[in-house]
């Protein structure tokens, strides 16, 4: 990398991060609820709650990965190759690792019996590594072994950042419209690793001419904000329908990845233009974005738990109103437990928590 004098903080950005968990922790807490209650199999009107927080939820992963893109070449281009992969390593895959293990410990005793039914024979440690391989400790962690293969793919993009050579990020920024990520099950792929590379990439491309971009958000933010409510509309409309995708492209994923990449410039340009006046609580979920991301699964899942035992059999109404306390109530546990980890551990919680 060559360097160059960049401010070490961006707070506008710093706030998109903030806006970026609470969209992910979205995706995940009326699906929880639905699903733990049974009214996603049981009652078909469940279909429009669903369509509702998944066109505007699901994809939102990939405002992390244009950040992280951003965060590449205006913030740590200049930094050694050798720094920059022990910052990674220490703050984001390390911090996986040990969220992966506690994780792990404790499905353990059901990962057990599901061994001994099926005659198989796996030790702990071979399960673990399976699961910080794979990203299958929890549902939601598959996000982290993408991000570390876009880490090691880093050197060799930050080669097309030099004159004439932007138009190949483009080109790697425009292939998630013809390269669909894989869903559940299977979360991890090659096609979801070149679905997030494309978002990286333009978050690369992005943070070489952040005021330029900027401009033209600004330029163009009608047509923008055109295409994220075609998109949005679109996009509930296949989710309402259950759109199956078949073959190598999903309309679905082509869809969402232009909703959250005109999502992403309307707030980044929204966010700066409010760059002073952002919200302390919005630049503190920036802060603790990560230990948000590793923590809040675990927290809904709980928190729906107990909502399913008050109300076993719930109505649509009900589901919607409870998946909303879930959400807000997860974002204020898994908020404090990370500032409380980060209290007592000092330095060393982003080697434990990611913050």
């Amino acid at each position: 990398m060559q360097p160059t004098e960049q401010p070490p903080f961006i707070a506008y950005l710093h706030g998109f991060r903030g806006i970026a968990i609470l969209a992910i922790m979205g995706a995940h807490a009326w699906s929880t609820f639905g699903h733990l209650s049974g009214v996603q199999d049981s009652n078909p009107q469940y279909i429009w709650l669903y369509a509702a927080t998944e066109s505007l939820f699901h994809g939102t992963t990939l405002f992390f990965a244009l950040i992280s893109g951003v965060l590449v070449t205006r913030v740590l281009r200049g930094t050694p190759w050798k720094k920059f992969f022990r910052n990674k390593f220490a703050n984001v895959i390390l911090p996986y690792m040990v969220v992966s293990t506690l994780f792990t410990a404790l499905a353990w005793p059901e990962i057990l019996a599901y061994i001994k039914a099926h005659g198989l024979h796996y030790s702990f440690s071979i399960v673990l590594l399976w699961n910080i391989v794979s990203g299958q400790a929890a549902v939601h962690l598959w996000y982290i072994p993408v991000l570390a293969v876009l880490y090691l793919l880093t050197p060799f993009l930050t080669l097309l950042l030099k004159p004439g050579r932007g138009i190949v990020l483009l080109a790697l920024a425009a292939a998630p419209l013809v390269v669909s990520r894989t869903v559940s099950p299977d979360f991890l792929s090659f096609k979801t690793i070149v679905y997030f590379l494309g978002a990286y990439a333009f978050g690369m491309y992005l943070g070489q001419r952040l005021e330029a971009m900027l401009v033209f958000c600004k330029a163009w933010r009608f047509e923008l904000l055109v295409l994220f409510v075609l998109s949005l509309a679109v996009n509930f409309l296949l989710f309402r329908w259950e759109y199956v995708p078949g073959g190598f492209v999903s309309l679905q994923q082509t869809v969402v990845y232009l909703n959250k990449l005109s999502a992403a410039l309307l707030l980044l340009q929204l966010l700066h233009n409010n760059e002073q006046r952002l919200p302390t609580l919005l630049q503190t979920l920036g802060t603790y974005a990560f230990s948000l991301y590793f923590l809040h699964f675990t927290i809904f899942g709980q928190l729906a738990t107990v909502f399913c035992k008050l109300d076993p059999q719930p109505s649509i109404a009900a589901v919607a109103a409870g998946g909303l306390a879930i959400y807000l109530l997860g974002i204020c546990v898994a908020l404090l437990l990370s500032m409380g980890v980060h209290r007592l551990l000092g330095r060393y919680s982003r080697m434990v928590i990611g913050a």
